[in-house]
């Protein structure tokens, strides 16, 4: 009963998302405003997420320096950015459409918070960092592939960008085809691409990527 309780108070609004409507990012906000008290819970013990820890273990494999500047887009209530800090990582900002998310990350570590969309410019400067993190942020109504285009900017060339994609959307949003797109353009080079568990506990399955900007 209060699996059934807890899964409806954090995904019954997402049917609700729809990427083509103006408003959509005033939906976003709605549900994480409404979710961030309950988001850590859920993430672990409703959705079984494990896509925090997976991505940072990915970009470890490649970035050693643990003095790199990353910003986490996306960032939520800072569970990537405790990944970050477990892997000795030492600068790390973070960004999210959700002022509740943000209070939560707070104490997470990072270094600065800001409140921004990925639908829209992020107010951050031309490769401003040496790494961009977006994980959990390519799902069903959040953002398409478009997204890919802010990440490339704010991101020094040579630099690295880790993302995850709900399988869900990994097609419907153009997101398989936007990488090899960007690939073929030498707008990144990817290095890894792989399928490997998302959320768990819903048995879905999600997409690692972590790519290097040309």
């Amino acid at each position: 009963m209060f699996y059934d309780m807890a899964r409806r108070d954090g995904l019954k609004n997402y049917k609700d998302l729809d990427l083509k409507d103006a408003k959509n990012d005033d939906r976003l906000t709605k549900v994480y405003r409404d979710w961030a008290k309950k988001y850590d819970y859920d993430n672990d013990h409703v959705l079984g997420t494990v896509s925090q820890p997976k991505s940072v273990s990915l970009l470890s494999t490649r970035l050693k320096d643990k003095t790199a500047k990353i910003i986490d887009v996306g960032c939520g209530t800072g569970l990537v950015g405790d990944n970050l800090k477990a892997h000795d990582f030492i600068y790390f900002d973070g960004i999210d459409i959700s002022e509740d998310m943000l209070s939560i990350a707070k104490s997470r570590g990072y270094r600065n918070l800001f409140l921004g969309s990925l639908n829209k410019q992020l107010p951050v400067l031309d490769n401003a960092y040496d790494t961009a993190m977006c994980v959990g942020v390519f799902t069903h109504g959040h953002v398409s592939s478009d997204g890919f285009n802010e990440l490339c900017r704010i991101v020094k060339p040579g630099g690295y960008i880790c993302f995850t994609i709900n399988e869900g959307v990994f097609k419907k949003y153009g997101f398989k085809e936007t990488i090899a797109e960007f690939q073929s353009d030498k707008i990144w080079e990817v290095i890894s691409l792989h399928k490997d568990d998302y959320m768990t506990l819903e048995n879905v399955k999600g997409y690692y990527c972590l790519a290097v900007v040309k």
